[in-house]
């Protein structure tokens, strides 16, 4: 009598199966770790709201002349407060130099408002967000 031996192991259609199904898996999970961070557009839009807010809070507790700035360099790539006390006083703050992020100047008044005509937007890219200043000197992002 012939004996019947019991083979272990994968078909070819379970094996073509996990092949397929690592393929989708690997194209929908892979731009993510490709792609530029997101942590990075989010701690430069967190750095940012927490300058103006610093500036905002030098403003109020300087005399009136104190006239503070903040002022975003993209070419620098950095986030400047200036305030005027004793000579010109510079803060200044270094971005992750995959960042872009609008160049602009606002300048806080005694009373904590930004002089600026209306709403201002600051755009911070890859993976875009924005800080807003709002004429009363809150900012946030939107």
């Amino acid at each position: 009598m012939r004996q019947v031996s019991k083979q272990s192991g994968f078909t070819l259609i379970e094996m073509v199966t996990v092949i397929v199904i690592l393929g989708i898996m690997a194209v929908a999970i892979l731009p993510r770790f490709l792609g530029p961070s997101n942590f990075d557009s989010r701690t430069a839009s967190d750095i940012l709201i927490s300058s103006l807010r610093q500036a905002q809070q030098l403003a109020m507790s300087k005399a009136p002349s104190a006239n503070v700035s903040v002022t975003t360099d993209n070419a620098s790539k950095r986030i400047r407060i200036s305030y005027t006390e004793s000579g010109v006083q510079n803060i200044d703050i270094n971005i992750s130099s995959n960042i872009t992020i609008t160049s602009t100047s606002i300048t806080f008044l005694k009373s904590g408002a930004a002089n600026i005509g209306g709403q201002q937007t600051i755009t911070i890219t890859p993976n875009p967000r924005s800080v807003c200043i709002e004429t009363t000197g809150y900012a946030h992002a939107c």
